[in-house]
């Protein structure tokens, strides 16, 4: 992308990365305030039980601290997948717009896996080929295909003629 561009996009990817960071320490608060909740009905079922004398009255009260103590584990089990991300916004940009610049890098590393991620970080579906007609244009991903549309060039993959030989 041009300079003006890449300022632009990174902008509008500064401040999706911002909404994201927003709701997700919202979504922490809620989720630890969900968890004081269960505490507290654990607190208030535990002094029934000492109230209570009828033993099944006793054994319907432990059972539902046994699901709110579940249900506890649950909610503390999102709570830890929600965390903060590791990573500074300004590193993983730029992590990103090296390899949307220039996924021929990681291509030309001539490492299995990388090239196999490339395929993968490029293309929506796998490379279609026609026994008759050759490879078959293929769905790039979305950030290539806004990248794409954006810059305004059309551009073809491969050239018409010259990629295979000619079939009489």
């Amino acid at each position: 992308p041009s300079e003006g561009l890449f300022h632009i996009i990174k902008a509008m990817f500064k401040d999706a990365w911002s909404q994201k960071t927003k709701q997700a320490s919202t979504l922490i608060t809620n989720t630890q305030n969900q968890i004081g909740k269960v505490d507290k009905q654990i607190e208030q079922l535990l002094d029934r039980i000492v109230d209570a004398s009828s033993p099944s009255v006793i054994s319907t009260y432990e059972r539902r601290i046994e699901k709110l103590e579940r249900d506890k584990l649950i909610i503390a089990e999102k709570l830890h997948t929600h965390t903060q991300p590791q990573h500074t916004f300004d590193e993983m940009f730029e992590l990103a717009i090296t390899f949307l610049s220039k996924p021929q890098k990681l291509w030309a590393s001539g490492k299995i896996q990388l090239q196999h991620l490339v395929l993968k970080l490029v293309f929506a579906d796998r490379l279609a080929y026609c026994r008759n007609e050759g490879l078959r244009t293929p769905k790039t991903t979305i950030p290539f295909s806004m990248l794409g549309a954006i810059s305004g060039k059309k551009e073809e993959m491969v050239i018409a003629q010259g990629f295979e030989p000619w079939t009489y």
